[in-house]
């Protein structure tokens, strides 16, 4: 379905009679529906309530305010704000550094990348149908699409985004979003989107600003894995199976100046392996997640102006981490300090000598232990 309907609120009275007249109004009429481009894959409604962010099969994005005003009780049509593309996003900066290249062997200058024109809302279809131009358009696409596997591989742009994270406690135009893609060759893609100009002011207007692609995280786990992700705007974190076994990813992400010195150094040091003591029992943390020589996490920073804005903080395996088969959902919350998922390894950590159980929930301190 390409439509989203949202419903008000259900007032119920305790003392009501039960009548047919009442029963209907169990079920009131949609207060407004939101008509995406594409069949629906995900959606979700930041913190505000007045942006909905949307998630289609084809691999777009879109944009659209609820028509709700805050506090008031007020509310007004809904309409779209953005559409956005993964393929077009990726084809404009290829086509923006053959250009510049073109340029650059014509008249020796180094030429500035045009934000304005990656900040237009995107039309896929003009996107498809600019190729019946002419040959030189074709060969130009032919072109652009060789220097994307070269340079920027991602090799599903157009798979379903199956799901889109973002802050519950801050608006979504101040930390951006993070989708994910996953493809059964390929295995899982997130992208972090987010506005070109970050601010010291809170409360400066950045509505008027349109997302972009600033970093792609090609996850260095099984691509058989259904990974698990956790985004609350500052820390990315990643719940996954690679070859050893099961393992979190802990991202950092700058979403505010405020966080500015923590990703001043270009080169970012690798995480160190650590011990941590849990129950009276040690397990491995940090180091070797994918197979050991990988410091990046999987990541490829794609900001115009070459700003670092998502960085790898750790990699985690726990002793308590265990026994959970390919088909089991694995579960994960988290918010700003600690992260709880399911386990059935939880016998391996300790025991208070009445009960041993296996299978449960397993809490991690983050803050505690450096992340």
């Amino acid at each position: 379905s390409k439509t989203i309907f949202r419903l008000p609120f259900i007032h119920h009275e305790k003392d009501t009679p039960s009548s047919p007249g009442t029963i209907i109004s169990y079920f009131p009429a949609p207060e407004a529906r939101f008509t995406a481009q594409y069949p629906v894959t995900s959606f979700i409604i930041d913190p505000t309530g007045q942006i909905l962010l949307v998630g289609t099969e084809k691999g777009t994005i879109e944009l659209w305010h609820t028509g709700l005003n805050g506090n008031s009780s007020m509310s007004s049509p809904p309409r779209i704000l953005q559409r956005l593309s993964v393929r077009h996003s990726f084809l404009k900066r290829a086509r923006s550094r053959t250009m510049d290249e073109r340029q650059d062997r014509s008249n020796g200058s180094v030429p500035t990348n045009d934000n304005n024109a990656n900040s237009k809302p995107i039309d896929e279809d003009a996107i498809e149908n600019v190729i019946d131009v002419d040959g030189s358009v074709q060969d130009d696409l032919a072109l652009l699409q060789s220097n994307l596997e070269r340079e920027v591989p991602h090799k599903h742009p157009t798979s379903k985004i199956s799901s889109i994270f973002l802050s519950s406690h801050r608006p979504v135009h101040r930390c951006g979003f993070v989708t994910k893609q996953r493809n059964r060759e390929f295995g899982t893609t997130l992208l972090l989107w987010q506005l070109p100009t970050i601010s010291y002011d809170t409360s400066a207007d950045m509505s008027n600003e349109h997302f972009q692609i600033m970093a792609m995280i090609n996850l260095p786990l099984s691509v058989q894995c259904h990974p698990e992700v956790h985004y609350d705007g500052r820390r990315l974190i990643v719940f996954g199976k690679d070859h050893i076994g099961l393992i979190f990813l802990v991202y950092h992400v700058l979403s505010t100046r405020f966080d500015q010195r923590e990703f001043q150094d270009t080169k970012l040091p690798s995480p160190r392996p650590r011990r941590l003591k849990c129950g009276g029992r040690s397990s491995s943390r940090g180091g070797g997640g994918g197979g050991g020589g990988d410091d990046s996490g999987g990541i490829i920073h794609l900001d115009p102006n070459g700003e670092h804005r998502i960085k790898l903080a750790n990699r985690i395996r726990h002793a308590g981490l265990g026994g959970l088969e390919y088909y089991d959902y694995m579960c994960l919350t988290a918010n700003e300090r600690f992260l709880v998922v399911n386990t059935k390894t939880g016998n391996l950590i300790g025991s208070d000598g009445d009960r041993n159980a296996s299978q449960g929930l397993l809490v991690i301190d983050l803050l505690e232990h450096g992340c």
